[in-house]
């Protein structure tokens, strides 16, 4: 319980850092300690014949995405962003997803300005991630495509939060559902969804049947680890950034909930306002 009370505190915690634009100077630390990086993951990917599947069955090369060249702004960013995420993994293996996502994010953005800042850009990162993590799906590498689509979602909502202007606050519980190892069905829907071809066609009819799955984002829940079927949660009302298995579960984590809620809802309406006006 006491873990579990931890991890929940830590995704708080990463939630409301995600409003601190803190500037972080630690990208030549970033070679030490990294798990396998996205450039090792797409040089594979860049041997055709190393595919165990018929390239020809697709009419777009790469799921949609032209592949970049190592010297292209957004492939460095791409490899930048996955580094430091794993990185901060690294020093720490308590930490929450969303802490690690947030501070790849601070350890990039302004060295990558170029592209943070661009939202054409983005979407070619977008992408990247996208096709590479379907050609995962295809190779039966489950693991790494869940971090690859983890990192789509990310930017895709931070995109439409800092760029786009189409939402007021991130969404963490959808970056925690495509996240989740125990939800291949999440997964797949999540990158079939937004490539161009039918590559994941069939994969999708064979986990289509498997439960989608949430979380209760009370640290007390008696579920464990807080996972249950996702029809059976619902968000809190206010915010709409956390998820939860019942009433009961939702008034337990108030006092903990209350002040980041204040907080998402501020910005909502600020959001709304600005939308108006």
């Amino acid at each position: 319980m006491g873990r579990k009370r931890n991890q929940g505190k830590a995704r708080k915690a990463a939630k409301a850092k995600a409003k601190v634009e803190a500037d972080e100077s630690n990208n030549d630390q970033m070679t030490n300690g990294r798990q396998q990086s996205l450039a090792a993951q797409t040089q594979q990917l860049q041997v055709g014949n190393a595919w165990p599947h018929d390239t020809t069955k697709c009419s777009h090369m790469f799921h949609g995405f032209d592949p970049l060249s190592v010297e292209d702004m957004c492939f460095q960013y791409a490899n930048a962003f996955s580094d430091a995420y794993y990185y901060e993994a690294s020093i720490d293996g308590g930490k929450s997803i969303l802490h690690c996502l947030i501070a790849a994010k601070n350890a990039t953005k302004d060295r990558f300005a170029e592209v943070w800042n661009n939202s054409a850009k983005m979407e070619i990162v977008i992408s990247y991630y996208l096709s590479n993590g379907t050609q995962h799906i295809l190779e039966g590498n489950d693991d790494s495509a869940r971090a690859l689509a983890k990192f789509a979602r990310y930017l895709e909502q931070c995109t439409a939060v800092g760029l786009k202007q189409t939402q007021a606050l991130v969404n963490f519980p959808k970056i925690d559902e495509v996240s989740n190892s125990s939800d291949i069905h999440t997964l797949v829907k999540f990158l079939r969804k937004r490539i161009p071809c039918k590559c994941l066609d069939k994969k999708y009819k064979e986990v289509k049947d498997t439960t989608k799955l949430s979380f209760c984002y009370n640290p007390e829940c008696t579920i464990p680890v807080g996972q249950l079927e996702r029809s059976k949660t619902f968000y809190c009302s206010r915010c709409r950034c956390e998820t939860y298995c019942s009433r009961e579960c939702q008034k337990a984590d108030w006092i903990n909930h209350k002040q980041y809620c204040d907080k998402y809802v501020a910005e909502i309406a600020k959001f709304e306002a600005k939308k108006q006006s």
